[in-house]
């Protein structure tokens, strides 16, 4: 026995020896049960220290800076929103003749996300978000509640932008300048899902990535999306102008719409690019509204019958079926019948070419064109004029 704790205690001398280190269980003051490395006099060598902080470090990537610096500038929009309806009932005594035809109003809620994008309170949102509102409350991330005024709206573009007169000073959210997105970049969607359902006024976080760029949309009717940022971030229902952010802490986007059978995200997702955005809310600044560009142009695929009839010889080219007296392409000289052949040295192999044009244009911006009268060339060039 005495051999076995003199041998016990001499290996505890060597060990000691050599590395001038024990490893012992930190209970003491701390109370964590925390194995940690000291020195023979018990001090902590701050090997514990170092390792926490590698681990922080480690956790705070990228993506959680990011949703930092941008969630503070994420606010939730709550709507009530005036509506028209006709019910059955009353359309069939109108028929009858014993009532006299009318629309009748009704009040509904609806919730969307937004974003401040400058100190004075200009927050940008979705047109779909605020449309035919009657009343508009903004609730900051801080709880803190606001009444909004619509500056204006941009239904092509389903953005429209508020302005809150607030007594405190507001957090920014950074807008990315330029279009250098990549495909398969991460990409960041913050916004209120489901508002006050979750009784929380801090914004929800997913996360994704760019899936694709320069996304045309066509929806029912004539109504189209053009240029539009794919994301499979999920985008829930109440995410509605909300912003998706790059990993720099920039809003690249404004979270538009999705593609789902049942209401939920299912990895489809579009944003509203941030250069059209801004292009939106510089007008708006500096005009009082957003000044609409108007061509006055109505275009249509040239088909088998022009080319017989007009004895063509180039199939490629968009016919003017009609032209607005006294707007932008009357006044640079195309009539009706005309044939497009190119705008701005593109040649148009698809009838909305042009419309690809001016959809991102501005007033005063000018389109140069080639076209095909009676066999004859000539070319003008369109000056685009407010709506």
């Amino acid at each position: 026995m005495l051999g076995l704790v003199l041998g016990a205690g001499l290996g505890i001398f060597l060990l000691s020896g050599r590395s001038g280190h024990v490893l012992f269980q930190h209970n003491g003051h701390t109370g964590h049960g925390v194995d940690t490395l000291a020195d023979e006099n018990g001090r902590d060598t701050g090997h514990r220290l170092n390792l926490n902080q590698e681990l922080n470090n480690d956790r705070t990537n990228a993506i959680v800076l990011a949703t930092r610096d941008v969630a503070p500038a994420v606010v939730s929009i709550n709507v009530v929103q005036a509506q028209s309806y006709r019910s059955a009932q009353t359309e069939m005594l109108e028929r009858l003749g014993m009532i006299p035809r009318r629309d009748y109003t009704r009040y509904a809620q609806n919730q969307g996300s937004g974003v401040i994008v400058s100190a004075d309170g200009m927050i940008v949102t979705n047109n779909h978000v605020v449309e035919n509102a009657v009343q508009v409350l903004v609730v900051l991330s801080n709880g803190k509640q606001y009444q909004a005024v619509v500056l204006d709206t941009v239904e092509r573009y389903d953005l429209a932008v508020l302005r809150i007169q607030a007594d405190e000073d507001l957090p920014v959210a950074r807008i990315a300048h330029g279009d250098s997105l990549q495909i398969g970049e991460w990409a960041i969607a913050i916004g209120s899902p489901y508002g006050y359902l979750l009784a929380d006024t801090q914004p929800t976080v997913t996360v994704g990535v760019i899936s694709a760029l320069n996304r045309d949309i066509r929806q029912q009717g004539s109504t189209a999306y053009l240029g539009m940022i794919q994301t499979d971030a999920a985008i829930n229902p109440g995410n509605s102008g909300g912003p998706l952010v790059n990993t720099r802490g920039e809003v690249v986007g404004i979270n538009t719409f999705i593609f789902s059978d049942g209401g939920g995200s299912v990895g489809i997702g579009f944003a509203v690019p941030a250069s059209r955005v801004m292009l939106v809310v510089d007008e708006i600044r500096q005009y009082g509204h957003y000044r609409a560009p108007q061509v006055g142009l109505s275009l249509r695929p040239i088909n088998v019958l022009d080319i017989m009839n007009y004895h063509l010889a180039d199939p490629v080219g968009a016919y003017v079926e009609e032209v607005v007296p006294d707007l932008a392409a009357w006044q640079a000289g195309l009539r009706r019948g005309d044939i497009i052949r190119e705008i701005e040295g593109l040649r148009l192999d698809q009838s909305d070419a042009i419309y690809r044009f001016y959809y991102n244009a501005r007033v005063g911006d000018r389109m140069r064109f080639r076209a095909e009268r009676n066999g004859e060339m000539f070319e003008g060039t369109i000056v685009l004029a407010e709506q």
